[in-house]
């Protein structure tokens, strides 16, 4: 193992689960994306985990590999503080999820391999979404009026923050492009991972309530899950782990409660629909895509299994005949 250039795995003939068919696996470690798939291209690696529907074209018209998409909950939360600061009032927070143009990111930064979000994380891919909620569009006009009812005739400054990780700069800058006929003026406010999480998003202190240090505006990644319980306990729920909104909702709290109760599709669904009410009306978060999960497999192996989690499973891996 070598933290700088990766790790060399040899088969274990006494897994109690059978021995697997390849005798040893090499992990590369790779700093961004487009190396990833050059050596893909280029035949140096078998296997890449995931890959972007923009730059990964390389791959995706590569005879030599399977590109496997899946629907995913992954997504990317722009949070706003319902404490203090500009986006206290819901008006506001209802301004910004109209001034932004859904359809447009995803196929600028995806071309067109996401869902479309609705400000909540009732994914479509969980089977108790409800797709009769209606869907928020973009509309200026309606965006200026919500924030000359609350008190902002001339619009908001604010400041965008984000880390730098995949997609996640250049969505910053759209955004910023897309909100301004909305009367929202944004300064961009980019830094690294290493200390995004602990300066911007989730700071250690305040410790009560957790994420009480959190800037006023900002986006954060969110990675697959089975259900959305995590996101919906640790991000929205009052008091919850990860609540950079600081959102605190008794009616939200109550409904989140009730669809951890339910049980079977309909009661599930039902419950479902609800939360995402809540969360549309509320606006705490705008949720503008969950995008899709996209791995690359060489035609060379049957039997590679990949999931949304970043997993990857050799153990049926066989060379094709």
């Amino acid at each position: 193992y070598d933290q700088a250039t990766g790790a060399e795995f040899a088969r274990n003939d006494e897994y109690w689960g059978g021995a697997p068919t390849l005798e040893t696996v090499s992990w590369s470690f790779f700093d961004d994306t487009g190396t990833m798939v050059t050596a893909g291209a280029g035949g140096e690696v078998d296997v890449i985990l995931q890959i972007q529907a923009v730059g990964g074209e390389a791959l995706y018209d590569n005879p030599d590999f399977n590109v496997v998409e899946a629907n995913t909950a992954t997504h990317r939360q722009i949070w706003m503080r319902c404490d203090t600061g500009q986006f206290t009032d819901k008006r506001v927070r209802q301004a910004f999820g109209m001034a932004i143009d859904r359809p447009a990111l995803i196929d600028t930064l995806f071309k067109g391999k996401a869902d479309i979000g609705n400000d909540h994380v009732i994914a479509p891919v969980f089977p108790y979404f409800d797709p009769s909620v209606p869907q928020r569009e973009k509309d200026a006009e309606g965006a200026k009026q919500l924030l000359a009812d609350a008190g902002f005739p001339d619009g908001i400054s604010a400041v965008l923050h984000f880390g730098q990780l995949q997609e996640i700069p250049q969505l910053a800058q759209l955004i910023q492009a897309q909100v301004a006929d909305s009367g929202f003026t944004l300064e961009l406010a980019g830094e690294s991972l290493d200390t995004f999480y602990g300066a911007q998003w989730c700071p250690a202190e305040p410790a009560d309530p957790p994420c009480s240090g959190a800037s006023e505006l900002g986006i954060v990644d969110y990675g697959h899950r089975a259900t959305p319980d995590v996101y919906l306990n640790a991000a929205l729920k009052t008091g919850g782990a990860w609540n950079s909104s600081q959102y605190s909702s008794p009616e939200f709290d109550a409904a989140f409660a009730d669809f951890q109760g339910s049980v079977g599709l309909e009661a599930q669904t039902a419950a479902a629909k609800v939360l995402q009410e809540i969360l549309l009306e509320d606006t705490p978060i705008v949720v503008p895509y969950f995008y899709y999960y996209i791995s690359a497999i060489s035609s060379k192996y049957d039997g590679v299994r990949v999931s949304a989690l970043g997993q990857v499973f050799l153990d049926k891996a066989t060379q094709a005949a």
